[in-house]
């Protein structure tokens, strides 16, 4: 006896297909959001590193300071003395030079347009030496309250859809 190897039928085919495209599509969708969910996981990780340095930084440029000289606000309104409620601030100048340390340069935390925070050193003019160095990225503003020699500091932060927000006192040690 003679078999006949017959073809798929049309149905079985349109099955087939089905099956595969579902299946394709399946795993389309698990790769697209499981790479959109750890795309927002390093995100998120990589603002709180961002956070945690930034504090750092300002902290310990702060308390190893004598005061502090000005805050210059988002508009451009110098501060020189104390205030009570958070100001944006653009710039933060800190004292380091002293009548028995003539040799030391005073420095700024700068916060620039492009969402980066700077330290920079100042001339004896009080304007901001070339040069310096970036210590946050992700910036969207920094905000300040100078209470005598307690400075309290919220920074906002933020990448793609994420955002950060931190909150931290640096005390001035007052000789």
């Amino acid at each position: 006896m003679k078999s006949k190897k017959r073809g798929y039928l049309l149905l079985e085919g349109i099955v087939s297909l089905f099956i595969i495209v579902t299946l394709s599509l399946s795993f389309y969708y698990i790769l697209f959001f499981s790479n959109n969910y750890k795309n927002m996981i390093q995100n998120k990780v990589e603002l709180y590193e961002q956070g945690e340095e930034i504090s750092f930084q300002i902290n310990k440029l702060l308390e190893n300071s004598k005061g502090i000289v000005s805050i210059r606000d988002t508009n451009g309104k110098t501060i020189f003395e104390d205030n009570k409620s958070y100001i944006k601030a653009e710039s933060i100048k800190c004292r380091y030079r002293d009548e028995y340390n003539k040799t030391e340069k005073d420095r700024e935390i700068s916060f620039k347009r492009n969402n980066k925070l700077f330290i920079n050193t100042l001339n004896s003019g009080g304007g901001s030496e070339a040069g310096g160095y970036e210590i946050g990225d992700y910036v969207d503003s920094i905000n300040i309250i100078n209470n005598n020699n307690k400075i309290s500091i919220k920074l906002y932060l933020s990448k793609g859809s994420q955002k950060y927000e931190t909150e931290f006192n640096s005390y001035i040690r007052m000789f």
